[in-house]
């Protein structure tokens, strides 16, 4: 679809993709604007079901108008496809920005935020629709702190007055941010979106769901329906006790116990913010003295005055001093884990028993440093978001400014989940040396898919050299110049890159028979039929793991080999 125009409107890149529809960005010929233009995936385009949903989107977004929720310029139906044509909105969704960006967010933030999102949920309330999709994901921020609902896709007109039961008793929706209701396939009103808010308010306070995403939806389903919504102090100890009543109250099991409008909602999140004014009181015993009353002696500054003064004086200094060491003593020292599901454990030990796992980004306090002790062992002492105390491997552990840059490479959030930390680190000193960062940004991207070994991406993990250590391989890209280049990232810290100028994807080909034969630029001889001598190619198994870069425009192969005794990259064509 890229290059090919749906009205004025020519399509420039992807921007998301899912299961019923991918989001590409549009600009129009004349006037230069960007919007978003989402598109049916065709082959839903023959489901009613889905179709309607997605007709549907488009109606409701017609009627809504509001500084917070998308605007809708168009619906297109032609020989392409169906498309839906709304403003572009610069940023990132909600959960990434949490992912990747803040982390457990100040509560200042977090209520602005909210207050926004239950502005625009409100204004949906007031034309009697529900969202009933309510999540990070569907959540737009942007550098201005501006917040917008992007996907009204399961959204519904009520009648007035009246409620909704999904048909069939469907569970639309994402599990983790459903009601009670909404789960069992019930009735569902305006409060189920109060719930969904105050699940996402939760989410961005701690920087984690409320529930592990690596249970099985029923299991999920069952933690929502049979027990009281989870407490955020558990999960991150900064949330307050304020927040912690507002986010129980949007939560509670019974519609009716919960606020029963955005409006309340809203009222009670900003309450919380406000200070209370000191008064100070004078007592009705204190006597007011009349200046004519006061006879002022002139002092007589004695022996006695001085050595107080002196005794004063050296009081004050040593208050100083031991002041000004507490200060530094009490000085927070906060890291980031840059480790991918980081053991938390009892003691500085690789076989101690784990507390529990810490995720890439999570924010640590430190405790004691490997070279606090007489003897360097490579182990910190922290204390977790959820006040738990243990140690952690010193490789999984960083300075705030590090991570910062570490994570301004991913473009999205499976990278950072994905790439063990020395790699991490490996990027973060490339791009340095290549000043790749500037202004505290960089506009070289790794985007990485949901990985599965053996398979296309934009990662790979193979022995591409001749010892016995996993080495790393990814395509970056430029995303102003669409430049791209292939790295490889040796565990013995050398690193090679190749410059591209084209879409690709590559995968690790392993040695041996299991990688199966390949051309490595080689012929062999052989005769035909009639006697005449010819050469052809020679097809071998690879010595080392090789990487398979594939060019999707072209649809060529290329099998990409270490050379350590060059110390460069060779590369072999496939193509016959």
């Amino acid at each position: 679809m890229v290059g090919k125009y749906i009205n004025d409107y020519q399509i420039d890149e992807i921007i998301d993709q899912g299961g019923m529809s991918t989001v590409y960005l549009g600009i129009h010929k004349v006037l230069k604007r960007r919007v978003a233009i989402k598109m049916l995936n065709p082959i839903l385009e023959k489901n009613p079901q889905y179709k309607k949903r997605f007709i549907n989107e488009a109606k409701l977004l017609a009627k809504l108008n509001h500084p917070n929720i998308i605007s809708l310029f168009d619906y297109v139906k032609n020989d392409l496809g169906t498309f839906i044509i709304t403003e572009y909105v610069k940023g990132q969704t909600l959960d990434s920005y949490v992912d990747l960006v803040s982390g457990p967010m100040p509560e200042t933030k977090a209520v602005k935020i909210i207050v926004q999102i239950l502005n625009a949920v409100g204004h949906m309330h007031d034309k009697n629709m529900i969202h009933r999709d309510i999540k990070p994901s569907n959540i737009m921020i942007t550098s201005n702190n501006e917040v917008k609902l992007i996907d009204l896709g399961i959204a519904k007109q009520l009648v007035k007055n009246q409620a909704l039961v999904t048909q069939g008793g469907a569970k639309l929706g994402t599990t983790i941010f459903m009601s009670p209701q909404q789960v069992k396939g019930k009735v569902l009103d305006r409060r189920t979106d109060i719930y969904s808010i105050g699940a996402t308010l939760f989410y961005i306070l701690t920087g984690q769901y409320p529930y592990d995403k690596n249970l099985s939806e029923y299991e999920i389903y069952n933690k929502i329906v049979t027990q009281p919504f989870p407490d955020p102090h558990r999960f991150y100890t900064g949330v307050s006790d304020k927040m912690r009543d507002v986010i129980s109250h949007a939560t509670q099991n019974q519609p009716l116990k919960r606020f029963q409008s955005c409006e309340e909602f809203s009222i009670s999140l900003l309450s919380s913010q406000t200070k209370r004014s000191k008064t100070a009181t004078i007592s009705l015993q204190t006597k007011i003295l009349d200046a004519a009353e006061i006879s002022i002696k002139k002092p007589v500054l004695g022996n006695e005055f001085w050595q107080n003064m002196v005794m004063l004086m050296a009081a004050i200094t040593f208050t100083a001093i031991i002041v000004a060491g507490l200060y530094f003593l009490s000085k927070k020292d906060e890291r980031h884990i840059i480790g991918n599901n980081t053991e938390l454990l009892e003691t500085d030990s690789i076989g101690a028993n784990k507390i529990e796992t810490l995720n890439y980004g999570e924010t640590v306090r430190i405790i004691k440093k490997p070279e606090d002790g007489i003897i360097k062992k490579p182990w910190y002492k922290v204390r977790s978001l959820r006040n738990e105390v243990g140690y952690v491997y010193e490789e999984n552990i960083e300075v705030s400014h590090i991570y910062y840059q570490i994570n301004m490479i991913f473009g999205n959030s499976a990278a950072g989940k994905i790439i063990p930390s020395n790699y991490k680190r490996a990027l973060r000193e490339f791009y340095v040396e290549n000043r790749y960062f500037d202004n505290k940004s960089t506009n070289w991207k790794l985007f990485v898919e949901k990985y599965k070994k053996f398979e296309l991406n934009y990662i790979a993990f193979g022995y591409f050299d001749k010892d016995e250590e996993e080495d790393f391989a990814c395509i970056i890209e430029n995303i102003q110049t669409k430049e791209k280049q292939l790295l490889f990232f040796f565990y013995n810290k050398k690193t090679l890159s190749v410059n591209l100028n084209e879409n690709v994807k590559i995968k690790t080909i392993k040695s041996g028979r299991q990688g199966g034969r390949w051309f490595l630029g080689n012929t062999i001889k052989r005769k035909k039929s009639d006697g005449v001598i010819y050469e052809a190619k020679k097809y071998e198994y690879l010595k080392t793991d090789g990487i398979l870069l594939y060019k999707q425009e072209t649809n060529e192969n290329i099998i990409y080999l270490y050379n350590s005794d060059k110390i460069n990259v060779d590369y072999f064509s496939q193509t016959n």
